[in-house]
C-alpha cells in the first residue's frame, strides 16, 4: 500500500461506502420493526360500563386500550327494533327533568385510550318522586335494549365487535 497510495485511498472509500449502505439497511430495518410494534400495540379495547343508582342511570363507551378506538357503527336492539342510540328507546321526558347527556349518533366518534364517552346519562334527586317514576321507567326500558359497537383502529383495522345486554336495570323488578 505504500508504494500505491491510490489504492489505499480507493480501498478507503469503498469501505466507507459499504459502511454506509449497510447503516442504512439497518436504519431502514429499524424503522420497519418499529412500526410494526406501533401497528400491533396501539389498538382499542372497547368496553360498556353501565351505572344504575338510585341518583345516577348511564351507560358508557369506554376505551381501555393504548389506542384511539373510532367508533364504525353503534346499533341499539329491542324488540328486533335497531337505531343508531338509545335515547330513542326511552320515554318521554316529563316537565323539569332532562337527560344530562346522550348521543344521537355515535358514527366516527374517537375516544382516547382511557377515556370515556357518555352514551346516555340521567342524574337527578331520588327523593323528589317525579324523578324516581321517571328513572324506574327508564330502568324498564333499558333492561330491554341491546347495544353493540363496531369499531376500528387508527390503522383502519376493524376490531372485534362489542356489545353488551342491558338487563342489569332489571334487577330491580319484582316480578
Amino acid at each position: 500500500m505504500k508504494t500505491h497510495p491510490d489504492q489505499a485511498s480507493a480501498f478507503a472509500a469503498v469501505s466507507a461506502l459499504f459502511v454506509s449502505f449497510i447503516s442504512i439497511l439497518l436504519a431502514v430495518a429499524a424503522l420497519w420493526m418499529q412500526r410494526r410494534h406501533n401497528y400491533k400495540s396501539l389498538t382499542p379495547i372497547a368496553s360498556l360500563p353501565i351505572g344504575d343508582y338510585e341518583n345516577l342511570i348511564e351507560v358508557k363507551l369506554r376505551n381501555t386500550g393504548v389506542g384511539p378506538l373510532i367508533v364504525k357503527k353503534f346499533t341499539a336492539t329491542k324488540d328486533h327494533e335497531r337505531k343508531k342510540n338509545i335515547v330513542s328507546f326511552m320515554p318521554k321526558l316529563p316537565e323539569g327533568i332532562y337527560w344530562d347527556t346522550f348521543y344521537n349518533d355515535l358514527e366516527g366518534l374517537c375516544v382516547p385510550p382511557n377515556e370515556t364517552a357518555i352514551i346516555i346519562k340521567l342524574c337527578g334527586d331520588p327523593k323528589d318522586e317525579k324523578f324516581a317514576k321517571f328513572r324506574d321507567k327508564v330502568r324498564n326500558e333499558l333492561k330491554n335494549v341491546t347495544i353493540e359497537v363496531q369499531y376500528r383502529d387508527i390503522y383502519n383495522r376493524n376490531m372485534l365487535n362489542k356489545c353488551r345486554d342491558l338487563k342489569w336495570f332489571g334487577r330491580h323488578d319484582c316480578k
